[in-house]
């Protein structure tokens, strides 16, 4: 792991400090993605995840609900740091990013669930999910993304105070 992965760990453990989580982990009954979170996350800290589940369920953040969404957004956010490389082949790290960063309206985006999304952190959540877009946005290889991650940046970015365009 790079000395710059690790420091990401850290400040995500001070953002988001890891404990067991027994709340309401997703109300989805009908797909499998929200059977295998409830099974997999209850009880489990946001460290306490498997790689191989984040992986797997890479596109599940969508179905958490509100409190367990701040409880495990830290081990995505952590794996797909991981998993980013120079040329974009992460498919959890694409997710992610996406799911913070879900373009504007004239994309066909309602900037109104990502406001509401955004009041669900506090400023040092922010910022971290702030640093982790502004990795994606600095990242040259990365240029496909840019327009994305700027974007989120807007509503993410708690340097700037900013709470959305």
């Amino acid at each position: 792991m790079s000395t710059d992965t690790e420091a990401f760990r850290q400040r995500l453990r001070r953002a988001f400090p890891p404990s067991p989580f027994y709340g309401l982990i997703s109300r989805h009954d009908e797909c499998d993605e929200g059977i295998a979170l409830r099974q997999e996350l209850h009880g489990k800290a946001w460290d306490e995840i498997p790689t191989a589940f984040l992986d797997f369920n890479s596109g599940s953040l969508p179905l958490l609900e509100p409190r367990a969404l701040v409880a495990f957004i830290p081990a995505w956010l952590l794996r797909s740091v991981e998993t980013v490389s120079g040329q974009w082949d992460s498919v959890l790290a694409e997710f992610t990013m996406y799911f913070l960063s879900p373009g504007s309206e004239d994309e066909g985006w309602d900037e109104k669930s990502i406001a509401d999304l955004v009041v669900l952190f506090d400023p040092a959540q922010r910022s971290i999910i702030g640093d982790f877009l502004r990795l994606i946005a600095g990242n040259d290889a990365l240029k496909y993304w840019h327009p994305y991650a700027e974007h989120g940046l807007k509503w993410w970015d708690s340097r700037e105070g900013s709470r959305g365009p």
